[in-house]
Order: structure tokens, then C-alpha cells, then sequence
């Protein structure tokens, strides 16, 4: 997960973020200090928690430092999934 890398620097972390992102997503994570997110690793598989499955969806995100709960849209079928927003999933 490009967004559990508390250790890497600041630019190269939003730089390899940023393609995952939406536009709204990008410029809310360019005010995230990488070092403050406590995930490093993937605990296992992601699994969808609800949405239409064609335009959104939510997706749990089992990591070392705890579920995060993934929000991803896209506006056709065509066009690539873009994440909105990653929550750690007490926080919802």
C-alpha cells in the first residue's frame, strides 16, 4: 500500500501516492506527514465493504497498525478507480 510508508520521505511519498489519488484526495494527503501514518505493511486481503461496485466503493484494508477503511470512485466503467479517502477504520 503506496500510502503505509511512514519512512520514506515526503516528496518521494505523495509523488508515488498521487496517481492513486483523485484530484479532491490529492490535495487533502499533500498536508499528510508520512511519518505520522502508523502503518508499514499489509496484514492480509483487502475486501469490499459496500458500494455499487461500478462507480464506489469502500474497501477494508487490513494493515500492521489496524483495519483502514479505503473509499475508491471512478465516473465511467471505462476510467481507472481513484481513492477519495483513507481512514483508519476506528476513526469512521
Amino acid at each position: 500500500m503506496a500510502f503505509c510508508r511512514p519512512t520514506v520521505g515526503y516528496d518521494t511519498w505523495i509523488s508515488e501516492l498521487y496517481p492513486f489519488l483523485s484530484q479532491r484526495a490529492a490535495l487533502a494527503y499533500e498536508t499528510v506527514d508520512p511519518a505520522n501514518v502508523p502503518c508499514t505493511s499489509l496484514a492480509g486481503a483487502a475486501t469490499v465493504r459496500d458500494g455499487d461496485g461500478a462507480f464506489t466503493m469502500r474497501i477494508l484494508v487490513p494493515t500492521d497498525a489496524g483495519e483502514y477503511s479505503v473509499y475508491v470512485h471512478r465516473t465511467t466503467e471505462s476510467t481507472p478507480w481513484a481513492v477519495e479517502q483513507i481512514t483508519p477504520l476506528t476513526s469512521e
